[in-house]
């Protein structure tokens, strides 16, 4: 593992970022444990009241939108409005963005608001037209087919684009990056995506720089899950040494 890689870990758990999650109910304890494994401190509300107050003391917004409904969508839309006010970066990750009307509409709503998207390249390509289709919340398309979607999106609306595959592929429309590292194993393990956003928003609430922050979690995820193959037997111990694998920045 590169050093870059070694020194940001160890900030990140020196710093311990806060990051206020806005997200599923099929994932929601893979994605606290996986941040907690890393050394952040996950929360996860599915109360408008409190808002304000947990964006007041959060590092970073992370907002999933794997079950979502009219609820959930108010419920970004205050989230984003009093993290635009605190000056608190966002991440989203449109899941299923591509494979029903309200998912991709919601998507496209909220991605001028956010620092970082990330997606499976038929969410990516979904959220610039109306052209991507997505299995339930499987991709497709290839990364490759969605890396000038991508750069169009970073362009367009000043963010950083991640397109998760099999090769990961990070661009803010001007610095771009692919990275090669993962398992077979995590297409096979429910929430690895969503995961990954989960780990980018801690990063992002540590470092300011929006494509460094998505380069390092993302090349970092992989790494991870490269590592967790070598001692897993099926996807259930994967899980398990990919939680293990997140805690040893080794």
């Amino acid at each position: 593992m590169s050093e870059k890689i070694q020194v940001a870990i160890k900030e990140l758990k020196r710093v311990k970022p806060l990051v206020l999650n806005l997200t599923n109910y099929v994932t929601m304890d893979f994605m606290a444990n996986a941040l907690l494994a890393i050394g952040a401190a996950p929360i996860m509300s599915v109360c408008d009241e409190e808002l304000e107050e947990l964006i007041q003391i959060c590092q970073c917004l992370h907002i999933n939108l794997g079950t979502l409904d009219k609820d959930f969508i108010s419920r970004c839309d205050k989230a984003i409005a009093y993290a635009k006010e605190y000056k608190k970066p966002i991440v989203l990750d449109p899941v299923g963005a591509g494979a029903s009307l309200i998912r991709t509409k919601t998507a496209q709503k909220l991605i001028p608001s956010c620092d970082i998207i990330k997606g499976n390249a038929s969410e990516i390509l979904s959220l610039f037209q109306d052209s991507g289709q997505t299995r339930g919340v499987e991709s497709v398309h290839s990364t490759l087919q969605a890396k000038e979607q991508a750069k169009k999106i970073a362009c367009e609306w000043k963010c950083t684009v991640v397109v998760s595959g099999a090769v990961d592929f990070v661009t803010d429309g001007y610095r771009e990056s692919e990275i090669n590292f993962g398992s077979p194993f995590m297409a096979a393990v429910t929430g690895m995506g969503c995961t990954l956003s989960a780990i980018i928003a801690a990063f992002r609430g540590v470092f300011p720089d929006s494509f460094d922050s998505a380069q390092l979690a993302t090349t970092y995820f992989g790494l991870c899950g490269q590592e967790a193959e070598k001692k897993a037997s099926g996807p259930g111990t994967f899980r398990t040494e990919f939680i293990d694998r997140l805690s040893n920045e080794n």
